[in-house]
């Protein structure tokens, strides 16, 4: 029996491969990331390859953005929360690193993204002018599920990108 994930607004969503689990098969991608400003591009493009092997329908759109959103948090959660994800300014490399894992489960493209970071993952209300702070809600709109749930070292933020249908 696979551990519990909590998932928001979604009580418990148990049949989903946890990321910590060793020996991957091939055709799950599975990646370590540098804690950097750089790590979004770099796992979107070994997104994009992985997709280009896969069949399935889910919008490239969505999962790209998905992805972007739970690295930078990663990045942000690794080298603390004053440090801007998207540029990297005030915050160098952080410490640690960033694991990327991405299958399709049940026909449905599963990410997980593990951090150093053991803090639970939480929207923030931003103002129309704040320049961030929307991630969690743009995952939460582009997903068919999300969550998180502690891991050994730090804790996993997955989701379950809608498909081109939904």
């Amino acid at each position: 029996m696979s551990p519990s994930r909590t998932t928001r607004g979604l009580g418990f969503v148990s049949d989903l491969v946890p990321i910590d689990l060793p020996g991957y098969a091939a055709d799950v991608l599975h990646c370590e990331l540098p804690v950097t400003a750089k790590a979004a591009r770099t796992a979107r493009t070994k997104l994009r390859q992985y997709l280009a092997t896969q069949p399935t329908t889910t919008g490239q759109d969505n999962a790209e953005l998905i992805l972007t959103e739970l690295v930078a948090n990663a990045v942000t959660a690794s080298v603390g929360a004053d440090a801007d994800a998207d540029t990297g300014a005030g915050a160098g490399a952080g410490a640690g690193a960033i694991r990327l894992v991405a299958q399709l489960v049940a026909g449905e493209l599963l990410i997980e993204v593990f951090d150093e970071s053991p803090g639970m993952p939480r929207p923030r209300l931003a103002d129309d002018f704040a320049e961030d702070g929307r991630g969690l809600l743009l995952i939460e709109q582009l997903s068919t599920a999300w969550g998180w749930h502690p891991a050994p070292g730090g804790k996993v933020v997955w989701a379950v990108p809608k498909t081109d249908a939904a």
